[in-house]
């Protein structure tokens, strides 16, 4: 099967010229000049009509929630909405139920995902205490995913002693160990208070999973980290405070330290609460405007290695129950590269900026080949975008199951009109190529 995407806008070392591409079996084989005299025949002729050709988005950081909360969500409709976003590669987190913290449970969700993902997929596999033999059985994931603070599951490890075991694993299988940095002890105590003072409303996340219970958490990885000289990296890192510490330590780690953002850390703060009530419940919380504004400043500036979106849908009910009964997490996948490419359109963000953040530093990270770059060779996901197309988010264009998303209402220019992977058209001009199934991508060692 062979594809030219004809007329298309291609941005390239700051300049931005209309050129086609030839796509066969699933990779660029060239990269032709608008003047061109050659040519060349292909199966198929998709014709761009001047909008802006980018590579395909790694989102890095989901929970797709099959096997085990289907209700929420699955990997067919969480993976078309991904398709949706523009976004043609995920790699899903392991507190499902049961945990991805076993070879055996790692290859049941591989199957899954094999049988119903729309776009290329991916896993972190989970650090559990008393199953960390595992993680040598496993094969072909990402990232080994710790969880310093509690959520879904049972893969906590707040302990030193036990994070140590686990950096150690880590360094011998050249793997990342990639971190949910929130200090557990700290987060018991503010919740007992805050249960005591009767604080049972979304506005008191912010003082129950506090700025210091992200800050030291991050103090005790980097101290672990320092003296193991494992790699880790940083989930949704959310304050000033917690990210500077992080810059500190990267000019002293030789490479070994990275950290991402999600998109609610950076549009979102506990102002928006009023509105969004527990919708806009996550770990970590919204932060303050300060927050948002050196968050921004430093992925700008290459100091925040990438973004991710932390996709985590939950059913409405379950997000209009009281506070404390609420389930923590938003989705985002379909949302974020929109949101970027209209922060890029508004001359906020440069166009290359985004795609680094957005495709090339998590394949770069994560040890992904050839994707992240239109590039002879690379594997052809790539996504067509209208940067002319004003339009309004809204919970009812959502395609995640849960069918809401934090950022309804917000206005945008530049949509996603198509979504290519392995040199298919899985989406275009609102429909999905429902016959097409998504691959397990390849880790390489980083």
């Amino acid at each position: 099967m062979s594809l030219i995407i004809k007329n298309a806008l291609i941005h390239s070392k700051n300049k931005t010229s209309i050129n086609s591409v030839f796509i066969s079996n699933g990779k660029i084989k060239k990269i032709i000049k608008a003047n061109s005299t050659e040519k060349i025949k292909a199966d198929k002729i998709l014709d761009a009509k001047n909008k802006l050709l980018l590579p395909g988005g790694i989102d890095s950081h989901v929970h797709f929630r099959e096997p085990g909360m289907e209700f929420k969500g699955n990997w067919k409709s969480e993976s078309r909405a991904a398709a949706a976003g523009g976004i043609t590669t995920v790699i899903d987190m392991p507190n499902n139920i049961p945990s991805t913290t076993t070879a055996k449970n790692l290859d049941k969700k591989r199957k899954i995902a094999g049988k119903n993902s729309l776009v290329n997929f991916g896993f972190h596999f989970g650090a559990e205490k008393g199953k960390l033999n595992e993680i040598n059985k496993a094969k072909n994931f990402a990232g080994i995913k710790v969880f310093m603070g509690s959520s879904t599951g049972n893969m906590l490890l707040e302990e030193e002693k036990e994070l140590e075991k686990v950096f150690k694993i880590a360094k011998k299988k050249n793997k990342i160990a990639v971190l949910h940095a929130e200090d557990e002890k700290i987060i018991k105590q503010n919740t007992e208070n805050a249960k005591q003072k009767n604080w049972n409303n979304i506005k008191y996340h912010n003082k129950i999973r506090s700025t210091k219970a992200e800050v030291e958490a991050i103090k005790k990885a980097l101290k672990i980290r320092k003296k193991v000289g494992n790699k880790i990296h940083f989930l949704h890192v959310s304050t000033k405070k917690g990210l500077q510490e992080i810059i500190n330590a990267k000019k002293k780690g030789k490479g070994k330290i990275s950290c991402e953002v999600c998109p609610h850390h950076l549009f979102l703060n506990e102002k928006d609460l009023k509105k969004l009530k527990n919708f806009g419940k996550m770990n970590p919380p919204l932060r303050t405007k300060k927050d948002n504004d050196f968050l921004w400043k430093n992925l700008l500036n290459g100091k925040i290695d990438f973004v991710s979106t932390d996709h985590a849908p939950h059913l409405k009910k379950e997000k209009q129950k009281k506070f404390f009964d609420a389930p923590s997490g938003v989705t985002g996948t379909e949302t974020v590269y929109p949101l970027l490419l209209d922060q890029a359109g508004k001359k906020k963000m440069k166009m290359q900026r985004l795609t680094e953040v957005l495709c090339e530093k998590p394949a770069e990270i994560y040890g992904i080949k050839n994707k992240g770059k239109i590039q002879k060779g690379f594997d052809a996901d790539l996504v067509l975008v209208d940067l002319n197309k004003k339009w309004i988010i809204k919970n009812s264009l959502i395609h995640s199951k849960c069918n809401w998303t934090p950022f309804n209402g917000i206005k945008l220019q530049g949509k996603i009109a198509s979504t290519i992977i392995d040199g298919k058209i899985v989406f275009n001009k609102g429909k999905f190529n429902n016959k097409f199934r998504g691959k397990e991508i390849e880790f390489q060692k980083t």
